[in-house]
């Protein structure tokens, strides 16, 4: 079970089993931007949404793993221990993944969003072409930052291990 604390982040971790043939569930995220999904590498073909379980969101999340290897849940209400913990037995009988988008009670690992920058905007022109952002990544032992591009200009999730000028910056030099 994972924490996250925002929409890009529970996006990027689902993608890459999503594009390996996967099945993945959105739970209680209305607001999800399936074209901006599809961009993150998501196959909308083999997602499920349901944007406004109400009270039943835990039995619609539960029921989904049968179906789904990963299942992105953003509760309406604060979990309690009980109930996470019902969730993480069916998710280990399941051989499937949650990804919470909020607080978790004993989460395996949460990932946040420290440092936000992004790439594109001229003076009063432009568009947003990428995103660089520092994750850090709680788990046990200290915290680890992890500098990412969320997404690069070629819009894919990558580690930030070099710099992306923009191009006016370039043709410059």
């Amino acid at each position: 079970m994972y924490a996250v604390d925002s929409p890009s982040l529970a996006t990027a971790l689902v993608a890459g089993p999503s594009q390996a043939g996967e099945w993945i569930a959105f739970v209680g995220v209305p607001d999800l931007g399936l074209e901006a999904a599809a961009q993150f590498g998501i196959d909308l073909d083999r997602t499920v949404a349901v944007p406004r379980p109400g009270e039943l969101w835990l039995s619609v999340t539960a029921g989904l793993l049968d179906v789904a290897t990963i299942v992105v849940v953003k509760p309406p209400v604060p979990v309690s221990a009980q109930q996470a913990e019902r969730l993480k037995s069916r998710l280990r009988m399941k051989d499937a993944a949650l990804v919470c988008w909020g607080e978790w009670p004993r989460s395996d690992a949460t990932l946040t969003i420290t440092e936000s920058s992004w790439l594109g905007l001229g003076y009063g022109h432009g568009r947003l072409t990428a995103r660089r952002v520092v994750v850090s990544v709680r788990q046990s032992g200290p915290v680890r930052h992890v500098p990412l591009w969320l997404p690069d200009p070629d819009q894919q999730v990558a580690e930030r291990d070099h710099e992306v000028v923009p191009l006016v910056v370039a043709q410059a030099v």
